[in-house]
């Protein structure tokens, strides 16, 4: 694991810090939410029990995120899938990525997920590099409508 990075689900004391990463360049240009709005749909966030915000964490503070989502199906004998999206690490840190990434498919796993698909806007080419080295295949069976 990359150097004194612990990696967790986030809790309430993380949302500055979620907020510092998707306020960089390549995440939401800047455009990330504040105040009220940031904290209704956060605090949605950790209520619901199929819904999660992963953080990596270092002694300078938040180096990384990502959201994982359960999909609860009744298709596939009930089994669920989970949707892995948002990450965004400091520095486009691979080794960081791969890390939040093994939490995130670790508590997938938990959940019973038949499938993991992770989809991520930012940081592309650090998010193929860890997909990659944890066995990911790419896929073209993906519509996206934006």
């Amino acid at each position: 694991m990359a150097e004194n990075i612990i990696v967790r689900k986030a809790n309430q004391e993380d949302l500055d810090g979620i907020l510092t990463l998707l306020n960089r360049p390549e995440a939401d240009n800047g455009q990330a939410l504040q105040g009220h709005d940031a904290n209704t749909i956060y605090q949605s966030i950790l209520e619901d029990s199929n819904y999660f915000q992963i953080v990596a964490s270092s002694e300078q503070g938040l180096t990384g995120t990502l959201t994982l989502v359960i999909i609860v199906q009744i298709s596939h004998e009930g089994s669920s899938s989970a949707l892995i999206t948002d990450m965004i690490c400091m520095d486009n840190d691979d080794e960081i990525a791969v890390e939040l990434l093994k939490y995130a498919t670790k508590l997938a796993e938990e959940y019973g997920c038949f499938k993991t698909v992770v989809h991520c806007d930012y940081q592309q080419e650090m998010t193929a590099s860890a997909c990659e080295k944890l066995g990911f295949k790419a896929s073209t069976d993906c519509f996206v409508l934006s």
